[in-house]
């Protein structure tokens, strides 16, 4: 059994996430091909010097370097140095030919359009699970099942190896949104809070003939690509999770009844005069918004 220990382990390998597209199948979410550095603390003899030589690779910073002594100088058989690193360093690390320092191909999320329908796609974590928007919503599918690989070493300590079980690929989800029309969207809500200087808002755009949503925006915003740079209020999808009173807009509605029953028509001259209403039974009256009268 030690000896089962000492020359294999097995790892979780995590699928390749399904694509998110819009109606016309323009990509809004994909994969990308990572490496991820890991250590068999088991197979190190000098902690520090292997330490040492990993950060003039990895630039570490603050106590980097001091944790990766003290993990290497540890019984444990696996461990992770750094998720996700570039091929670059994926390369200068491989060239340094480490004992107990291996590489393990991964995949990493992208947003190609950065803050584009960012409330709305949400974004994952380190493991590429689903955190919020629909990354977390239709994570089940998205997400693919995992896979199993085996790592052993040789007699001369070279680590290689086998997959167990292959991971399955996630399915493509697309969706009803139109990329063109969620940038319009997108831009003319910017302006707008720009101009009133006001806190945030939100625009959601849908065909009135189907009910499909073409365009779902809120400002602010942030870049799922580096979410953990964003606050929480910026990260919050405003058009479904704020509660708002309708106000005026419920008036588109109660204008249609009137017009659709026949008991008002378009040239009908309407008397709002004084601008406010009274209702039996209430102190309150209801009044115009700053008590204006509109008149005729």
């Amino acid at each position: 059994e030690r000896a089962q220990r000492q020359r294999s382990r097995t790892i979780t390998t995590y699928p390749k996430r399904g694509e998110i597209v819009d109606r016309e199948g323009q990509v809004l979410a994909y994969s990308v091909d990572v490496e991820t550095i890991f250590a068999d603390p088991s197979q190190i003899d000098d902690s520090v010097e292997t330490a040492r030589r990993l950060c003039e690779v990895l630039e570490c910073q603050g106590g980097q370097r001091d944790r990766l002594e003290t993990d290497f100088d540890t019984d444990r058989l696996f461990l992770y140095v750094q998720r996700h690193v570039s091929i670059d360093t994926a390369r200068r690390v491989r060239q340094l030919d480490l004992d107990g320092i291996y590489l393990l191909k991964q995949t990493r999320r992208f947003y190609p359009n950065r803050e584009l329908a960012a409330h709305l796609i949400g974004n994952v974590g380190i493991d590429n699970q689903g955190l919020s928007g629909l990354e977390s919503s239709y994570d089940e599918k998205i997400a693919g099942q995992p896979g199993t690989a085996l790592v052993q070493t040789d007699a001369r300590r070279r680590a290689f190896s086998r997959v167990e079980r292959p991971p399955t690929a996630g399915v493509t989800l697309e969706l009803t949104i139109d990329k063109y029309v969620q940038h319009i969207a997108e831009r003319e809500l910017r302006a707008a809070v720009q101009e009133h200087d006001a806190a945030g808002g939100s625009v959601v755009i849908l065909d009135p003939a189907t009910g499909e949503i073409l365009a779902l925006a809120n400002e602010p915003t942030f870049n799922p690509n580096s979410f953990s740079a964003s606050d929480a209020d910026a990260r919050r999808n405003r058009a479904t999770q704020d509660v708002y009173q309708p106000g005026s807009t419920f008036k588109i509605v109660t204008a249609s009844a009137a017009l659709q029953e026949g008991v008002s028509h378009p040239e009908q001259e309407i008397d709002t005069s004084p601008g406010v209403v009274y209702f039996a039974g209430s102190s309150r009256p209801i009044r115009e918004f700053g008590n204006r009268n509109y008149g005729v």
